[in-house]
């Protein structure tokens, strides 16, 4: 029962994965961590979430942005190996509370800018997109792509669950639906490899009681993920990031909730 509920839950995460380029991790570690426990739920979706990130990346790769790519990494790969290390020993609920406040006020704020301008909405085909990127002048260069790139590694590492911050740079920087899903994939993949290793060096990490549902997963997580593909070119660009920004504001009420929850009354 554990396996199929688990497996049903990583099919629906990978489709939204699919749909939106991220929040695999956003949707499943609340649904699988009283299954399997959050120790072992972060460490298994970092190991899942490699594989739809490859995916989006080579299915988007045209896109592209290597500027932001390399200067996200620069800093964000070392912080996601040295979260790889901490989640051994830190309590993770902390963690939780604080990045669920993060997303709540994020993409609160988010929200209400968009409905109040939802009648400007400049993009609604690919073509909008690669012509309007270029009136915007997206800016690649920025520092505070690096500081998030550290950010976000840290928080990756920790909490397999820092969309959010890779969000708010890609949207800052003017990188929209399938830019947004590429640069989001390319990073995400590099991130994952990276900390990979960590998990098998050190014994008792790696929960191999549930290496039945790590193998079974990924059959599954690539039909969701491809799914997922066949729905993203319907959606406008501007429903696409209202969908986005609903998602988050519902997963970090969530995350607030249970975090306080496993604090207090535990």
């Amino acid at each position: 029962m554990i396996i199929y509920l688990s497996l049903i839950a990583i099919f629906f995460s990978s489709m939204v994965y699919g749909i939106i380029g991220f929040g695999d991790a956003l949707v499943l570690i609340p649904i699988i961590t009283p299954i399997i426990g959050i120790r072992n739920a972060v460490i298994l979706v970092n190991l899942w979430g490699t594989f739809p990130a490859l995916l989006n990346f080579i299915k988007y790769r045209e896109f592209l942005d290597r500027a932001y790519f390399y200067r996200f990494l620069s800093l964000g790969i070392p912080a996601t190996i040295f979260a790889t290390y901490l989640i051994i020993n830190i309590r993770l609920e902390w963690i939780e509370l604080i990045f669920g406040i993060f997303v709540l006020i994020y993409s609160s704020l988010k929200l209400i800018q968009y409905i109040k301008n939802r009648s400007d909405a400049k993009f609604n085909s690919l073509s909008d997109i690669i012509e309007n990127e270029k009136e915007d002048n997206m800016n690649s260069s920025s520092s505070l792509i690096i500081f998030g790139g550290f950010s976000y590694g840290l928080l990756t590492g920790l909490i397999s669950a820092a969309g959010p911050l890779n969000v708010a740079l890609l949207e800052k920087t003017g990188h929209y639906r399938e830019r947004f899903i590429e640069n989001f994939a390319a990073i995400g993949t590099m991130l994952s490899i990276s900390r990979i290793p960590f998990y098998f060096i050190k014994d008792g990490v790696f929960p191999y009681e549930l290496l039945l549902l790590f193998l079974l997963a990924f059959p599954v997580i690539f039909l969701g993920t491809k799914l997922g593909h066949q729905i993203t070119p319907k959606i406008a660009v501007k429903k696409f990031q209202i969908i986005i920004f609903c998602f988050l504001l519902g997963v970090s009420l969530k995350s607030i909730i249970t975090s306080i929850f496993s604090l207090f009354f535990n």
